[in-house]
C-alpha cells in the first residue's frame, strides 16, 4: 500500500505522541523533500518525531513541473502541491491531508484523501485504540481547532457519544 502524507496529519500526531497511529495503520508513509522541511524546522513535536521514525520515507517528485502547475491553485502551498503531486506520481493508494483546498484538489483528480480525525476514526475501527475521545480533547489541548457540531459528529461516527 502507497500512502503519501502532507505536513498537518503528521505535525498533528506529533503534538499528541502518536505518530505510532500511522505506522500500525499504514506501515510505511512517504513524503516529499518540502514536507520533510516543513516537518523539521522550528520548535514544535514533529522536528524530534519525525526523523527519529524509520518508517517515514523522503521521496523526490519526478515531476517537478507539475508541482508548479499545482501551486496555480488558490490556497495551496509548496508542500501541499508536492504531497498531490507525489501522491499522482506513485498512484497512492490514500494522501493524508487536512487542508481543505488541498483534499478538494486531491478529489477532482481522484486521489482518495483521509485526514487527521479519519486516521483517528480508522485507528478506532482497526481496535489499534479503544476511544478516540482522549485524542481529541488532546489535539483540542495542543490548539487543533475544533467545533463543537464536527467534535459531537465524530464522536457519533466513533460510537463514543
Amino acid at each position: 500500500m502507497i500512502i503519501v502524507s502532507n505536513t498537518t496529519p503528521l505535525s498533528e500526531l506529533a503534538k499528541i505522541d502518536r505518530l505510532d497511529l500511522l505506522h500500525s495503520l499504514f506501515t510505511k508513509i512517504l513524503i516529499p523533500p518540502t514536507v520533510y522541511a516543513e516537518l523539521t524546522t522550528g520548535s514544535h513535536p514533529a522536528t524530534i518525531a519525525v526523523p527519529a521514525t524509520t518508517w517515514i520515507e523522503t521521496r523526490t517528485v519526478q515531476q517537478v513541473g507539475r508541482i508548479e502547475q499545482l501551486l496555480q491553485t488558490p490556497g495551496l502551498d509548496r508542500g501541499e502541491c508536492a504531497a498531490i503531486a507525489l501522491a499522482e506520481e506513485l498512484k497512492a493508494n490514500r494522501l493524508l491531508m487536512d487542508e481543505r483546498a488541498g483534499r478538494k484538489l486531491a478529489q477532482m483528480l481522484a486521489l482518495p484523501t483521509i485526514g487527521t480525525i479519519g486516521i483517528l476514526l480508522l485507528a478506532k475501527e482497526e481496535g489499534i485504540v479503544s476511544k478516540i475521545t482522549p485524542l481529541l480533547d488532546n489535539l483540542i489541548n495542543q490548539g487543533t481547532w475544533i467545533s463543537p457540531n464536527f467534535y459531537q459528529q465524530i464522536l457519533q461516527m466513533a460510537g463514543e457519544e
